[in-house]
């Protein structure tokens, strides 16, 4: 192999790998700016995460985006899924929706246990009932995801979106007022999140400070109930009867 093919193999494969860690900077992109305020909800206002827990959460669930693949596998797995049911942007929105539940549930039903592994859970019923809450959650924001996807990638140029819904005022737009929307949904999504953390008490904290609050009460009736005896003539007397 001489010289020249060696370069055009090289600019190839450069040209590849920069191709790729676009496309997964944008699906994962896409992904984290619908997910992450809508997460953040259900870790504070239903399941009653403290702060740190659910920030840790969210921070895992990022780096599992970007580097730890989930970002890539969970778009070339829908892609591949929506290929094999003839579902495109031009079918009926019904129809993707339904398609983009049935994939995100699915997908978190096969992701879900190795996460809650690797994450160090080896209770089995634990498992079962946080997979099964993935799937729910995953069927229930699908649609929405899925939309993310779709979206960000005519946004940031990556490919033409032609669903319906897709507003064409913003469809028609330049490419940099595209990336200046995208940038916006991100910033917005950000606020989102931070407004969650604001609006919801810290629960660990809280409780905490009920826990103090009570043994600080407890102490008081305690003292209330069994006040110091001033020692004087009689209580000595008292005392050594």
């Amino acid at each position: 192999m001489n010289s020249e093919k060696l370069k055009s193999v090289y600019e190839k494969s450069k040209n590849w790998i920069k191709n790729k860690s676009k496309e997964h900077f944008i699906n994962s992109t896409a992904l984290l700016t619908e997910s992450t305020p809508l997460f953040a909800l259900y870790e504070k206002g239903i399941a009653k995460m403290s702060d740190e827990v659910s920030i840790n959460a969210r921070i895992f669930a990022t780096g599992l985006t970007y580097f730890g693949g989930m970002g890539y596998f969970y778009s070339k797995g829908r892609d591949f899924y929506r290929k094999k049911l003839n579902v495109t942007d031009k079918t009926n929105e019904g129809v993707q929706f339904i398609s983009d539940a049935g994939y995100t549930g699915l997908f978190n039903a096969l992701a879900g246990p190795a996460i809650y592994f690797a994450c160090g859970s080896r209770d089995l019923k634990e498992i079962a009932i946080g997979t099964g809450c993935a799937i729910g959650l995953g069927i229930a924001n699908g649609p929405l995801m899925g939309y993310a996807v779709d979206t960000f990638r005519d946004l940031t140029g990556l490919n033409e979106c032609n669903r319906k819904s897709y507003p064409k005022i913003i469809k028609k737009q330049p490419s940099k007022i595209k990336k200046a929307i995208a940038v916006g949904l991100v910033l917005a999504s950000l606020g989102a999140t931070k407004q969650v953390y604001d609006r919801f008490p810290d629960y660990e904290n809280r409780n905490l400070n009920q826990t103090t609050q009570t043994t600080n009460q407890t102490i008081e009736q305690v003292v209330d109930s069994n006040p110091p005896k001033i020692i004087n003539a009689e209580t000595l007397e008292e005392f050594k009867q």
